[in-house]
């Protein structure tokens, strides 16, 4: 029986958050507050976006060699290489 009031105070307790940001000096205003929050809200931290965008080969270094156009190396390296998914 003790023990189901114990798991009942843990759940009804709140806990206390520590800040995030704290003054060190200054009397700044609510206005002010709230306008570091939005700028330090945007910066960076953001959700990153999701799923894959096109694969864009353009000055991939496989395109930089100087391979001749009769060459088995042209179909086994550069042209597999821009096949890929």
């Amino acid at each position: 029986m003790s023990d189901e009031n114990e798991a009942t105070t843990a759940e009804t307790t709140p806990t206390i958050a520590e800040p995030h940001i704290k003054v060190l000096r200054g009397n700044p205003t609510d206005a002010e507050i709230a306008a570091l929050v939005a700028v330090l809200g945007t910066a960076g931290g953001g959700a990153a976006e999701t799923g894959s965008g096109d694969r864009n080969m353009w000055g991939h270094p496989v395109d930089k060699l100087r391979i001749p156009l009769f060459s088995w190396q042209r179909i086994t390296l550069l042209e597999r290489t821009h096949m890929r998914r």
